[in-house]
């Protein structure tokens, strides 16, 4: 299954945070051994690695083959260009494996410059996402809000697309009048949410005719979003998963625990047929 995490507005709605969020909540809240493969199609200083687990935890969280000199995505694209089909243990060796080797991120560290990644990802994206469904049961993708050939191949591509909304009524219009193909196979998100603001999830919903099991929250929190920019995501996770509703992230983790069975009824629902 190829998901792709989505914003029409640059840097607005927390998409890097959201995706790793479900993520690793995904895997924490299932009982079968499925992998999860992600990347992204741009290069920024705040990635997906950078917010999963910091080098103080890599020893707890990430098994990595550090020994393997090509590895990422730069060597997966290799793969995919050569016809170079992996054995599974090796393509396991040029990722970063975290969670008992079920969550893998394949960097983009390795490729030099956002307009080389750009090339690669306009060229590879496509049959790089459906190479990768043979490792892993679900593959997600940090989708750049930039204009990018890529991200346009990216969301037609994907079987589901994570639409990260903010609680700015502009971006909402904006996305609801232009992106109507991207709606018909779209989960709404809104990371960073605050209950207070005028646009709550209610208002939302009844604003622009979402229901109510297509769309999730993750609420503002300090502590998660200190993880995120420490590197301390998966650390903070475990912690706070199974909380007592004393714990001051308890409300937290509810709502994003509730938002991950969300997401999980739409991708089942998009991979038998059925409409929601």
């Amino acid at each position: 299954m190829k998901v792709a995490f989505w914003s029409n507005g640059r840097g607005k709605s927390c998409v890097t945070s959201n995706l790793a969020c479900i993520s690793v909540l995904s895997i924490l809240s299932s009982h079968n051994q499925s992998k999860t493969i992600l990347f992204e199609n741009h290069k920024n200083i705040i990635n997906l690695g950078s917010t999963l687990a910091n080098d103080q935890w890599n020893q707890e969280v990430k098994e990595s083959g550090s020994y393997v000199v090509n590895r990422g995505l730069g060597r997966i694209f290799r793969s995919v260009e050569s016809g170079e089909t992996l054995s599974k243990e090796a393509f396991f060796h040029f990722a970063d494996g975290y969670l008992g080797e079920r969550l893998f991120y394949l960097s983009t560290g390795n490729i030099s410059n956002s307009d080389l990644m750009e090339y690669q990802m306009d060229r590879d994206c496509v049959p790089t996402m459906n190479y990768l469904e043979q490792y892993g049961e679900y593959v997600f993708v940090d989708t750049s809000s930039a204009p990018l050939i890529s991200s346009r191949k990216i969301l037609q591509q994907a079987d589901l697309v994570v639409v990260n909304l903010s609680q700015n009524k502009q971006m909402l219009t904006h996305f609801f009048r232009n992106y109507s193909s991207i709606r018909e196979k779209a989960f709404y998100l809104l990371g960073d949410y605050d209950a207070t603001a005028g646009l709550t999830k209610s208002k939302i919903m009844k604003n622009y005719q979402i229901k109510g099991n297509r769309i999730g929250i993750i609420p503002h929190n300090v502590g998660f979003l200190d993880a995120v920019s420490e590197g301390n995501l998966i650390p903070f996770l475990l912690k706070n998963y199974n909380c007592e509703r004393e714990n001051e992230n308890y409300a937290f983790m509810q709502s994003a625990k509730e938002a991950v069975e969300l997401f999980h009824t739409n991708l089942e629902m998009r991979m038998t047929g059925n409409c929601l």
